[in-house]
């Protein structure tokens, strides 16, 4: 091989061999700020599964007549009425004679 050569492969090293070095610093770099946000994302995710499941037991808890009844009565002072006050509304035209 060539002296030339020899000096064109060493010069090449030279430089390259940096460059990667830098390169694989970069890359890890990038890797380490890539999983700290994958872990507050985890993080966040796991917070709103909890709020999840306490937002679908309050809900299960008001489909019930009993609880909705007592929060009415003990909570906002309400009182039931009396069916004979209790007015129906229809929605819709009725049949009229002649139309």
């Amino acid at each position: 091989m060539s002296t030339r050569i020899r000096t064109i492969i060493l010069a090449s090293l030279i430089v390259v061999t940096p460059l990667l070095f830098v390169a694989n610093v970069w890359q890890s770099y990038r890797f380490s700020q890539v999983e700290g946000r994958l872990e507050r994302i985890h993080r966040d995710h796991l917070q709103l599964l909890e709020e999840n499941k306490r937002l679908i037991v309050g809900i299960a808890g008001l489909r019930s007549p009993a609880r909705v009844r007592e929060l009415a009565e003990g909570d906002l002072g309400l009182e039931a009425v009396p069916a004979e006050r209790i007015e129906r509304i229809r929605h819709g035209r009725e049949h009229v004679e002649g139309e």
